[in-house]
């Protein structure tokens, strides 16, 4: 059956349904009320009754009934839909019960069934209303016939009926203005919390807008009317009495971004489903401030836009820091590359630039008095060591990666770094694809050679990454370079790998983004490539296809200034004469090192375990250089051992690293006192040796190289 109490429990959830108990506990009450007045008027009104025992019985049933009902009522208050059908139905053969009783078509309570139908129409809905009024018209009329008084009586009965069926109209009458009012409340309650959500939605959009520094637009194309949020007013400096306009945002503007911002916006316009882009603001104080602007375009069923929204947000908070974070994602672009690198290389490096010396040193000018075409020798190893000097600053600016330092902006050769970017990335393009080089003519850029390296070598391992390994022979990555018709020098790095989605396209410079899994990388690297090339006056863009690969173009301002010509290496005074020990594990370094060093020192090069031995069965020497890392003991696990057995020794040690650090080996070369970086300088190792020698002699007059007393830690 549709109660009252179900409509207000559907229509609002419960609250209107509180009011609805609170009249069903009225109807309680007078259902009480009527009981006891029933019992207190029955002898009086009716001397002699239809059926006196039914009619006490009935109001002694009556009356408990009534009484539980009244007691129980706020325990059914979670049931209220049963109790209210089942409550009607007992009242009904209630009050059919006491009229028969009570005389029935004569009996002095006749009007029991008209409140009883009144009744209904307040507790039920009007369908149900007029069905229960015609149920018990029904029964009426049955309880009179039953009574042999409807065939008797037929006016009287037919009067009762019609009385009854009025009772029912003004139930219906109720049951629909009952309906209605709830309706009505509902309707105004909803649209007043609808209302209250709608002011809290803004108010906590504009607070999050506020705390996030992200304000909101939207442009209608076809009427070109402009939506600001009150933080883009903030952001951009103006008041909301500001008419919103393209001009009122080119206004705010930095002069130098105002066309690339409206390149932007046109190549949306023109096919791209997003556009997005950082932008420089110009306060009237002076203070430049970072934006990032994100929208996406809507367009019609001919693909004409039809309007543009997003967002755009205060960024300069994040580009302050994009340089201290930089120092995490530099680490994680080289990542498993530079250890292994600059270990690899910096072992032959050494014996190349030792034998080098060596040999420019034995090619002096008297062997060139001597044989004329030996200067043209000369010439020929110092270019050679030129070469591997240029080799020995690219390794060494691998560890530039992971220091903070202001952009030295000289002319750069993109080519070289290019190169130094395309080995660095060798191992992880290897596997993949083939390595294409199509270098144009171009001009020298101003900037930094490292920094601008770092993105060359980002995009490349990110470009190896889009390609999965074991078919090298079907992929490629093509290093494209030329002028572009502006006048920048452009340098194009294309891949045949699996290419990126729209949605992931027009998200990969935002910070943090990354599709990689979680462990792999951070997500800063394209964002702080972009603010690499930014920096440098320049721009970084991409485009893609799904399936096909991808192209990231970088554009650079071109410079006339000459290249920087490296300065020649000072030779050092001849040392002191004394007795050195090599210990690497890499005979050419310890060969190169004993050539180089014969004719100042007495040299003995060995292996980790074989010096061990002899250190330990009582030989001395006055410096021990000991590579750090070696296969069968580290240059760590011999100093310990020499600093429990021969501690005097193990104060003259100068440890080689080639930069392959573990965190332990990080550690011990932090506070070791001696130590040089492979590849080695002779002429800083020369100048060490010296330094060893002097600090860890005994004084004039005691015998025997070696002989110092122990000296406390290294």
């Amino acid at each position: 059956m549709g109660s009252i109490a179900r409509v207000s429990e559907s229509l609002s959830e419960g609250a209107l349904a509180e009011k609805f108990r609170a009249a069903e506990q009225g109807v309680t009450q007078l259902r009480l009320l009527v009981v006891l007045v029933g019992s207190a008027s029955y002898p009086w009104l009716d001397k002699t009754g239809h059926v006196p025992g039914l009619a006490y019985l009935l109001l002694g049933l009556g009356g408990l009934y009534a009484l539980g009902l009244y007691l129980g009522n706020p325990l059914l208050r979670d049931r209220v839909v049963l109790p209210v059908t089942l409550t009607s139905t007992c009242d009904s053969l209630f009050v059919m019960g006491w009229l028969y009783a009570t005389g029935g078509v004569y009996t002095h309570y006749h009007p029991l069934i008209v409140l009883n139908v009144v009744a209904v129409g307040l507790r039920f809905t009007p369908r149900v209303t007029v069905l229960c009024t015609l149920l018990m018209g029904v029964f009426y009329l049955l309880v009179l016939g039953a009574m042999g008084q409807l065939l008797e009586y037929p006016v009287l009965a037919l009067l009762n009926a019609a009385q009854l069926f009025m009772a029912g109209l003004l139930g219906l009458i109720c049951s629909r203005m009952v309906l209605e009012q709830l309706v009505a409340k509902f309707e105004l309650q909803k649209r007043l919390r609808t209302e209250e959500k709608l002011a809290r939605s803004e108010a906590a959009l504009a607070e999050a807008q506020a705390i996030a520094r992200m304000g909101s637009w939207t442009w209608e194309v076809s009427t070109d009317f402009h939506t600001w949020s009150s933080e883009l007013y903030r952001i951009l400096g103006h008041t909301p009495e500001r008419v919103a306009s393209h001009e009122a945002l080119l206004e705010s503007m930095h002069p130098e971004d105002r066309r690339p911002f409206w390149e932007t916006l046109e190549r949306a316009l023109g096919g791209l489903p997003t556009l997005h882009g950082e932008f420089r603001l110009l306060q009237a104080s002076g203070q430049v401030r970072w934006i990032h602007i994100w929208g996406k375009v809507a367009r019609d069923e001919a693909g004409k836009a039809v309007r543009v929204s997003g967002t755009a947000q205060d960024i300069t908070e994040r580009k302050t820091l994009e340089t201290r974070l930089a120092v995490a994602d530099r680490m994680a672009a080289l990542g498993t590359l530079a250890g292994g690198v600059a270990h690899e290389i910096n072992n032959p490096l050494t014996f190349i630039t030792s034998n080098l010396l060596y040999l420019e040193e034995s090619l002096g000018p008297v062997a060139a008095d001597q044989l004329p075409h030996i200067e043209e020798m000369r010439k020929a190893v110092f270019d050679a060591r030129e070469g591997a000097h240029r080799v020995r600053t690219i390794v060494r600016e691998l560890r530039t990666f992971s220091r903070v330092e202001d952009a030295r902006r000289v002319p750069v050769d993109v080519h070289r770094g290019l190169d130094f970017a395309i080995s660095m990335a060798a191992q992880e393009l290897r596997p993949r694809a083939r390595l294409v080089r199509d270098y144009g003519q171009i001009p020298a850029v101003l900037g930094d050679e490292t920094r601008l390296g770092q993105v060359f070598l980002n995009l490349l391992v990110n470009a190896a990454q889009a390609i999965p390994e074991g078919n090298p022979g079907e992929h490629t990555v093509t290093v494209h370079t030329h002028l572009s018709e502006s006048g920048q020098v452009q340098v194009e790095i294309r891949d045949t790998g699996s290419g990126m989605r729209p949605e992931v396209l027009a998200r990969i410079f935002e910070p943090f983004f990354t599709t990689k899994p979680v462990g792999v990388g951070t997500g800063l690297g394209l964002s702080i490539c972009h603010g690499i090339v930014a920096a440098h006056g320049g721009s970084i863009s991409a485009r893609s296809e799904l399936g096909k690969g991808t192209v990231f173009t970088v554009l650079l301002p071109a410079t006339d200034a000459p290249l920087a010509v490296p300065q020649k290496a000072v030779t050092p005074p001849r040392p002191v004469r004394a007795r050195i020990l090599i210990i690497d594990d890499e005979p050419m370094v310890s060969a190169s090192l004993r050539r180089t060093l014969k004719d100042s020192y007495d040299v003995t090069a060995l292996l980790g375990m074989e010096a061990l031995h002899r250190l330990l069965g009582g030989e001395v020497f006055d410096v021990i250089v000991c590579d750090l890392a070696m296969p069968d003991i580290t240059g760590m696990e011999l100093y310990d051992r020499l600093r429990e057995s021969r501690p005097e020794l193990a104060a003259r040690m100068i440890f080689l690293t080639g930069g392959a650090f573990t965190p332990r080996a990080g550690e011990f070369i932090a506070q070791a006192q001696y130590w040089l970086e492979k590849p080695v300088e002779v002429p800083a190792l020369r100048n060490l040796l010296q330094q060893v020698i002097h600090e860890t002699r005994r004084p004039t007059g005691e015998e025997g190289p070696g002989r110092a007393p122990p000296e406390g830690g290294s």
